[in-house]
């Protein structure tokens, strides 16, 4: 049976919080709305924070999911991102902003993932 949008976007991103926990990484917060947008995950990789943006796809895996983080949607981040820490009172010397892509059957099962570090690069 096949998911709804939002059932898959949920299954995606709990394979990707899976995933980054199984490396060792702290999830610090998920899926957090924002005035400006939402974070899917904020995590913790030794001293950086980095903000992940989880995508589901079923197919054409890196072309759609890279296309997907244009120029709107770096903007968007970057002010969520901004946002989520000036929330907290945090300044963080080292932020990153990575890319969790999750391939999904059509029923939800996970096909493939894969992970892209660093993908708008510093003030890009």
């Amino acid at each position: 049976m096949a998911l709804t949008s939002v059932a898959r976007g949920r299954r995606a991103e709990d394979a990707a919080s899976d995933y980054l926990r199984s490396h060792e990484w702290e999830i610090v917060a998920q899926n957090h709305r924002t005035p400006v947008g939402e974070i899917d995950l904020v995590c913790r990789d030794g001293c950086t924070l980095v903000f992940v943006e989880v995508k589901a796809r079923s197919g054409s895996f890196f072309g759609e999911a890279l296309e997907a983080v244009g120029p709107r949607k770096e903007r968007r981040l970057r002010a969520a991102a901004a946002w989520w820490m000036a929330e907290r009172g945090r300044a963080t010397p080292e932020v990153r902003f990575d890319v969790v892509v999750v391939m999904l059957d059509i029923d939800g099962s996970l096909r493939s993932l894969a992970h892209l570090r660093d993908v708008l690069g510093p003030g890009r």
